[in-house]
């Protein structure tokens, strides 16, 4: 049965760069390429246990480790007599050379492992997002329920305790009309609905700006029909030269 693979990694500890023997070898010439070299020799001897034997291709195990990390002789022989004199590196019979930090940082899996690891991770992360999704979703819920409760407090509230129909200027009007951009004539508003006591139909007017809306969406009322109904009566109102028939007018109002 083929053996099941393997994965391996160093544990690089944050406080790596804070020892005071990195720092040292990180202050001699050429210090950042030598901890590049020991870091190398790390990885190089992951999978056997933090050892790094050496085979006699090469004269000596310093040529032989540079051959094997890409880097240059000189520069592997300073690394490894740093790392002999500061017990970073340990060797007793010039064949197996054992780095203690390796065995203390490393970590494997095999690749089955590894996959029931990834596919855990990707149904945890499905699970926080359901999870976010469904807070969501309660939150809007109580925003709706804050809304209905307002709506219900007001609807529930007093008579009184309402603000009371303030008529608006024509000058409020105006202004009104211009932030909508509607071209609603405003002294003809306010002049219809003050002969009308600011009634709508038979109930006295509650808000004067839903009143300036409708009369937006009924343009072609407004422009027309409005006009001729208002123009009708008005005028003879004003300079008491006729008698309005007052159930001709309501009938017009209340087409309005």
């Amino acid at each position: 049965m083929a053996e099941a693979k393997r994965y391996y990694w160093l544990k690089f500890r944050d406080d790596f760069f804070d020892s005071k023997r990195i720092k040292k070898l990180r202050k001699m010439a050429g210090g950042d390429t030598y901890v590049i070299i020991y870091l190398k020799m790390q990885l190089k001897a992951l999978r056997t246990g933090g050892v790094l034997e050496f085979t006699g291709i090469e004269k000596e195990f310093a040529e032989e480790l540079a051959l094997d990390i890409d880097e240059s002789v000189d520069d592997v022989r300073v690394v490894l007599a740093f790392l002999l004199s500061y017990g970073m590196c340990e060797c007793s019979d010039n064949v197996h050379y054992y780095l203690p930090y390796v065995t203390e940082n490393t970590g494997s899996e095999t690749a089955s492992t590894q996959r029931v690891r990834e596919y855990r991770e990707r149904q945890k992360a499905l699970h926080c997002n359901a999870d976010v999704t469904e807070v969501k979703r309660i939150g809007n819920v109580e925003k709706e329920i804050e809304k209905e409760k307002e709506i219900e407090s007001e609807i529930d509230a007093p008579k009184g305790a309402r603000g009371r129909f303030a008529p608006p200027t024509v000058e409020e009007v105006k202004e009104y009309c211009r932030e909508r951009g509607n071209g609603v004539d405003a002294q003809r508003f306010v002049d219809f609905y003050e002969m009308k006591g600011w009634m709508v139909g038979k109930n006295k007017m509650k808000d004067w700006k839903a009143a300036v809306r409708t009369w937006e969406r009924e343009k072609g009322y407004t422009s027309s029909r409005r006009d001729k109904d208002f123009d009708k009566w008005h005028p003879a109102c004003e300079q008491g030269r006729a008698v309005v028939n007052l159930d001709d007018m309501q009938a017009t109002l209340d087409d309005f």
